[in-house]
């Protein structure tokens, strides 16, 4: 059976919609792999040559959409593709058991309300998850049935937790980045914590190189790149090299292939590169002109650090030749691209989320 026809509701869910039950919803559904004006969550089979909604979210009393969250973040269990999860802004934790068909919203009421700006699944142990949301790091061993609400609590005013990720190597190694600028880590996972890096600008994403994970990269918006080799003892800052890519020091997403021989951040210059794990990095040539267009939503590979995906407003783009040439497709709504990402065993399948564009 083709992989792609898993995209379709359920009979038995399609007829609690039909059916017009009590549902809970956080916008209208949509109608059409066409729905233009929402957001939430579509996905392809096919390289964004057509999109399916997938947002339904089965409840006791119905089936509703979350069509109208705005979507934050969304992280694919390692050890298994059928698990998703998905961050949003107002709205809290969703996740997916059935590879996007049907979402889910776990117990904790702390959890399913207010922003959640990222996931962070443990690569070694399926049930194991954190959630950022607001200064503090929410964490289950049981699969979403309970969580400890002081996996890391930032105590200082006004700062938030921007990424969370573990470390593929060492589980127990857990990285934090920080709205003020700060990274934090952990190496007894989440137990404790200490302050390792102070970028002073905020901290838009982290990474740990698939090739070596002592190299972690901290992405800033305004202060460039900041790389360790040794786990964190010592940082560069790369900015001077990015003055000729202008508006690449401000960095929005970063993404690397399974192997981390291609790394790939979305700037305000566009898209930047680098082949030697974020000490050197080199323009993307894109269709646009070097900061014409806003880039949130990216993914790498997996399999190929030439097969790099991105969308923006309106249009999926893809290039399977290190962005020599590039495919275009139409999105499925007018809203903003948030967040990509990619089916590490399937080339051509994606998950793209959406957010409101903030008012002109």
């Amino acid at each position: 059976m083709p992989r792609f026809l898993r995209f379709a509701l359920p009979a038995a869910l399609a007829a609690l919609v039909l059916s017009g039950a009590g549902c809970f919803s956080l916008g209208p559904s949509p109608s059409s792999s066409t729905a233009t004006g929402t957001n939430g969550i579509f996905q392809t089979a096919d390289a964004g040559a057509t999109w399916s909604a997938s947002t339904a979210v089965p409840t006791a009393t119905g089936v509703g959409s979350l069509a109208g969250a705005d979507i934050t973040a969304l992280a694919r269990d390692p050890q298994d593709d059928q698990t998703l999860y998905a961050g949003s802004k107002q709205n809290g934790l969703f996740y997916s058991t059935d590879g996007g068909v049907s979402w889910k919203r776990p117990r904790l009421d702390a959890l399913r309300d207010g922003a959640v700006a990222s996931v962070a699944v443990d690569p070694s142990s399926t049930c194991t998850v954190y959630a950022a949301k607001g200064p503090r790091i929410f964490k289950t061993t049981d699969c979403l049935r309970s969580f400890a609400a002081d996996a890391f609590v930032e105590t200082r005013a006004n700062v938030s937790v921007t990424d969370v990720r573990v470390d593929w190597y060492d589980p127990k190694t857990v990285w934090v980045g920080e709205s003020d600028g700060g990274v934090q880590k952990s190496t007894d996972a989440g137990k404790t914590w200490r302050r390792v890096l102070s970028a002073f600008a905020p901290v838009s994403a982290v990474l740990v190189s698939q090739q070596d994970s002592r190299i972690v990269l901290a992405a800033t918006q305004g202060n460039g790149f900041y790389r360790t080799t040794d786990g964190g003892a010592d940082w560069t800052q790369i900015r001077d090299q990015l003055k000729n890519l202008r508006g690449a020091d401000t960095v929005f997403a970063l993404a690397q292939d399974a192997k981390g021989s291609v790394i790939v951040a979305s700037t305000q210059y566009g898209l930047v590169r680098s082949l030697d794990q974020g000490a050197n990095w080199e323009g993307v040539p894109l269709l646009t002109a070097p900061g014409q267009v806003a880039i949130r939503a990216l993914a790498v590979g997996p399999s190929s650090g030439n097969v790099i995906a991105y969308a923006t407003s309106g249009t999926f783009y893809r290039s399977t030749d290190g962005g020599r040439q590039w495919a275009t497709h139409a999105l499925p709504s007018g809203h903003a691209p948030s967040v990509l990402a990619a089916d590490p065993a399937q080339a051509m399948e994606y998950f793209l989320g959406f957010m409101t564009p903030p008012p002109s």
